[in-house]
């Protein structure tokens, strides 16, 4: 082995640096300044003058201002609609509750006065002695749903299903227009459900206290299901007088005890039945004596039985129910 050298490999010569590799980077993060624009900034400062920043031009000052106002009338701009759309929507729902409020107000002053003639003529009839026609127009009345009924029968409390029902059951879809939303109690699944009650023998029926009578319809407006153009919120307390022996019994038999039961299995709308001995339902404000004749003058044919939507079953004389005081 000859001597002065080592075996070795780069014995003798510098390490190499670590980031030899990035020397591009090393230069543009030690001298970030361009040579020329270095040389300039060096010979105003040999002239005396000040070292020449970005900061100082007014360009940059009149930028900075006209960014900042386009910023804030942007900003403005989206704000307006939203604005004036909650203002309008806020007003809409004022006036609506103001509207409902007058409508309840009215209604229970209907009420009143109806109590006050039924009073009177009473008392008219016991005077005259004609205590049978008043009989008569007490039936009459209690038939057509003019007057608020009690007697035994079930109470059926319809709900949306919950908000984490997802799964569908294997049955028969009950609904042949199905929507994206079935979980929701739709006015089409309360009028096969009254209907259903109807062909089971129901002699007084209500939803949410509102009676329905031959002149009484269950629709929609929307997102909203209505009986007489009134409003009705979840959940939905259908109550139904007859025999709460057999009643429950017979609407399980119905197409509409059938579609209520495909509807729990499938959508998982919520229902419960209860049956009752004494429950109320109250008479229809909006039904009037129409025609009127003197006694012996004939008599006017009576009215059918009421139907959910127009077109259910009529029923005769109630039976199990008495007129409410």
């Amino acid at each position: 082995m000859s001597g002065g050298t080592s075996g070795v490999p780069g014995a003798g010569t510098p390490p190499r640096r670590v980031d030899a590799s990035m020397s591009l980077i090393n230069e543009i993060m030690q001298r970030p300044l361009d040579p020329g624009y270095a040389a300039a900034a060096d010979a105003r400062v040999r002239a005396g003058l000040p070292a020449s920043t970005g900061l100082r031009t007014p360009t940059l000052l009149v930028g900075a201002i006209l960014l900042g106002a386009l910023l804030v009338t942007g900003a403005l701009s989206l704000r307006v609609p939203a604005t004036a759309a909650s203002k309008a929507k806020q007003q809409l729902i004022t006036e609506i509750d103001s509207r409902r409020h007058n409508v309840d107000a009215q209604t229970a002053r209907v009420a009143r006065l109806r109590a006050e003639i039924d009073a009177a003529q009473a008392q008219s009839l016991q005077l005259a002695s004609q205590g049978q026609l008043l009989t008569q127009l007490r039936d009459t009345e209690l038939v057509t749903g003019a007057a608020p009924a009690v007697g035994p029968g079930l109470t059926l409390t319809m709900d949306d299903a919950p908000a984490n029902k997802n799964d569908q059951g294997s049955a028969v879809d009950p609904r042949t227009n199905a929507t994206t939303d079935q979980g929701k109690v739709i006015a089409r699944d309360l009028q096969i459900v009254v209907n259903g009650l109807w062909a089971a023998g129901a002699e007084a029926i209500s939803i949410n206290g509102q009676r329905l009578t031959s002149r009484s319809a269950i629709r929609f407006a929307g997102q909203a299901i209505l009986v007489d153009y009134r409003p009705l919120t979840r959940p939905y307390v259908i109550t139904a007088l007859g025999d709460s022996s057999s009643l429950p019994a017979e609407f399980a038999g119905t197409d509409g005890g059938s579609y209520l039961q495909s509807l729990t299995d499938n959508y998982g709308i919520r229902a419960d039945l209860k049956p009752g001995d004494r429950l109320r339902v109250p008479g229809d404000s909006s039904l009037n004596t129409r025609l009127a004749r003197p006694q012996g003058a004939g008599t006017a044919p009576a009215t059918g039985g009421p139907t959910s939507s127009g077109t259910g079953s009529s029923t005769t004389s109630p039976t199990t129910t008495e007129t409410a005081p």
